[in-house]
């Protein structure tokens, strides 16, 4: 010992289990060694030597060691449907969705795995009295180093992270409105991601460079509001719908949950040096999505589980996000771009071209003349989509390909009974449809508008592509009505005898 000239303080690195309590009440490290849980009170590689930090400084209930090497020895066949016991005995979900949270218990102690790159977060958005507060606070209990905040506070957090890595329970209101307030909306943003940190200037006295710390932020995260988080927020989420069944649950505490947290710490012993198996994606659940919640699938290869429940709980929470899309103001521009691709027949091509004139009038049909956007809004907006915009002789056109189209069908909820197969590709727009591009390209952007009254101009956007929505697909239906009219009048016609 004496080679090392001082001690860190630590309650992680390599080869850590978890941070225990031995028989005598004190805290040791267990650290899996030549494939054997050994208990320490100090640590030390080629290079550093680690010592335990005291006890006020571990905010959750440590399990007892020998019993963490005890269940390490023997093997647990129960502890995936005794976590599900455990957590079922506070509040009421449905199956599939209490499938996700167990799932997720168990990926709070492997999150740090070579082979888990993201950790999603578990949100609890209803109305209040549904069991949010409740439900947090079971998983917490049995998490991997769980922590329940009521506020957000930086200095909190990122000690929480850096030093703990530990599961972190936001049981907070309004988490966007905090979040931003508390100047911690960048933390919220990149804890679900490996590797990431947030920087602060904390030091401005030493100049470049040197004045920045660098925090890591990643680790498991619960959330539990009243109020629905922003869109961007909500990415990395996995929503959990509380049901409302009152009933006499039980309390959840601390207590309650240490003989899991002791078996559950044997199982990170076990696996969290174990190699992982690549998965291959699951149909329905691309992107972020697949993204994060395939370390769940990893995670369920190691438990004795069928597989089935948690993909279908996934699909389900894939859907949802599509129906949501489709409420977007992108999802209104997709419906609009599907309209005239069907009009048209043009998803029978492998390529077509739509003019960003001809978008905009079917986007401000049926519109007052103050609330019509321009074609530079419109532009814009598609570019956020993914269209790759295009001048043809002077003007502004989006050229798809059908895999995009496709993509994009399913991705906002639009979904096709049946897609043709393209079979060629559409020439290049003829002189027949040239008046369709006389509008000038570059118009003025959204006016303001009809008097209201709107806390930041998100929420005025929304209003207003809410009233866009309304407008449109009203069109749209009065037309199918016009039109089978039309057909009724024209069949009682044929069926008239002259």
């Amino acid at each position: 010992m004496d080679f090392f000239s001082e001690s860190y303080l630590s309650a992680y690195f390599p080869r850590l289990v978890d941070v225990c309590i031995n028989d005598d009440g004190q805290l040791v490290y267990v650290i899996l060694q030549n494939g054997k849980l050994i208990m320490s009170q100090e640590y030390s590689t080629d290079r550093e030597n680690y010592v335990l930090p005291d006890r006020q400084h571990f905010p959750f209930a440590l399990a007892r060691a020998a019993e963490v090497i005890r269940y390490y020895e023997m093997q647990d066949d129960t502890l995936y449907e005794d976590v599900l016991s455990y957590l079922k005995r506070f509040s009421a979900l449905d199956d599939e969705q209490w499938a996700i949270v167990a799932h997720y218990v168990f990926l709070t102690y492997l999150h740090d795995h070579p082979a888990i790159d993201y950790c999603p977060y578990l949100l609890f958005n209803a109305v209040p009295e549904r069991g949010k507060s409740r439900t947090g606070k079971s998983i917490i209990y049995i998490a991997f180093r769980g922590i329940h905040l009521v506020e957000l506070r930086e200095a909190n957090i990122f000690r929480y992270s850096e030093n703990l890595h530990g599961t972190l329970f936001f049981d907070i209101m309004d988490i966007s409105k905090k979040a931003e307030r508390s100047n911690c909306d960048d933390m919220l943003l990149l804890r679900y991601e490996r590797g990431a940190k947030c920087s602060r200037v904390l030091h401005p006295d030493r100049g470049a460079f040197n004045d920045t710390v660098y925090f890591d932020i990643y680790g498991p995260t619960i959330i539990a509001s009243n109020k629905q988080p922003d869109d961007i927020l909500e990415t990395r989420c996995l929503p959990i719908i509380m049901p409302n069944r009152p009933d006499n649950y039980e309390n959840p505490r601390k207590e309650l949950g240490l003989a899991l947290k002791a078996r559950l710490t044997a199982w990170r012993a076990k696996n969290f040096q174990v190699e992982l198996a690549d998965i291959e994606s699951i149909e329905d659940i691309s992107g972020r999505l697949w993204d994060i919640t395939k370390p769940l699938f990893l995670v369920n290869a190691l438990l004795p589980v069928d597989r089935g429940i948690l993909k279908y709980s996934i699909q389900t929470i894939a859907g949802e996000k599509e129906k949501s899309r489709k409420g977007t103001v992108e999802g209104y521009l997709v419906a609009v771009i599907r309209d005239i691709t069907i009009e048209k027949g043009l998803d029978k091509f492998d390529e077509w071209n739509i003019n960003i004139s001809e978008i905009r009038a079917k986007y401000n049909q049926g519109k007052p003349e103050d609330r019509h956007v321009s074609a530079q809004w419109i532009g814009k907006r598609l570019k956020s989509i993914g269209f790759r915009n295009r001048i043809v002789h002077g003007y502004s056109q989006i050229r798809i390909d059908h895999q995009e189209y496709e993509t994009l069908i399913k991705q906002y909820g639009f979904i096709e009974s049946e897609i043709l197969k393209p079979t060629q590709t559409l020439p290049i727009k003829d002189e027949h449809n040239r008046d369709d591009l006389r509008e000038v390209e570059n118009g003025r952007e959204l006016t303001e508008a009809r008097e209201h009254s709107f806390d930041s101009p998100g929420d005025r956007e929304f209003y207003e592509m809410q009233e866009q929505q309304r407008e449109y697909f009203a069109h749209v239906k009065a037309e199918e009505h016009r039109e089978s009219e039309d057909q009724e009048t024209g069949d009682n016609q044929d069926a008239i005898p002259f």
